[in-house]
């Protein structure tokens, strides 16, 4: 009898994951520094367009790797802590941070249809959400000018109340192909498809353990273009 292959336990994938994202998040760091030299020097046009795109994309990876780190961490404690957290504050953090990631484009976010005083349960964790999700749809908008909307829906008073968001920009388009069903669950042989919604992916795993959930629609306002994400998150009454 031929003697088992042993297993590689979860711990250890852990450590591996671990290793993985702090190499991915150095080697990051030190792209955008030479990224960064070339900013700072005399180049064309046209180049800087292309250190700035790549820059944006450097700047995506890291902060989605930082954020999984933080939400494999806190999830192996246990359920997430449900500390409560201001909503309007989360997003204006988000409409002053994102578009300082994506320079070669005009990027708006606009959180007037947010009240302040709104509170949902996550704390941190809620920030990476709407950080990724806020991103993916800068990404997934091929126009220099990008407006994004985020905006309270449905109505809740007290403590236990689900709190409705939608995130929409107008100009974006899902990849052909993705729908609601990437919220799911992830399975192997969708990572082609998801690659291109990572964000928005992370962000739907962090809203399941949040009590929440994500889901996608594209209703189609221009030649096929529109998205719009519903986030319904559990709501921590008013601070």
């Amino acid at each position: 009898m031929r003697n088992p292959i042993p297993c590689v336990g979860p711990e250890e994938i852990g450590v591996l994951m671990d290793l993985l994202s702090h190499d991915m998040l150095n080697n990051n760091q030190a792209t955008l520094s030479y990224l960064e030299l070339i900013l700072s020097s005399k180049v064309d046009s046209k180049t800087k367009e292309f250190a700035e795109k790549a820059a944006s994309q450097v700047h995506t990876s890291s902060m989605l790797l930082d954020s999984i780190r933080r939400f494999v961490t806190s999830s192996r404690a246990g359920p997430l802590a449900a500390t409560p957290i201001d909503l309007k504050a989360v997003l204006a953090e988000v409409a002053r941070e994102i578009p300082e990631m994506f320079p070669h484009k005009r990027v708006t976010v606009d959180t007037s249809g947010l009240e302040p005083g709104t509170r949902v349960l996550g704390a941190q964790c809620v920030t990476d959400l709407f950080m990724n999700l806020v991103a993916n749809l800068v990404q997934l908008d091929p126009g220099e000018e990008v407006r994004v909307v985020v905006r309270r829906f449905g109505t809740g008073r007290g403590t236990g109340d689900t709190v409705k968001v939608e995130v929409a920009a107008p100009a974006a388009a899902l990849p052909q192909g993705v729908g609601d069903d990437i919220f799911a669950h992830a399975r192997a042989r969708d990572l082609s498809k998801m690659s291109r919604v990572s964000g928005a992916v992370f962000a739907g795993s962090v809203a399941r353990a949040l009590g929440g959930s994500v889901s996608a629609r594209a209703p189609g306002a221009r030649k096929g273009r529109g998205c719009v994400f519903a986030v319904p998150l559990r709501g921590a009454g008013r601070g």
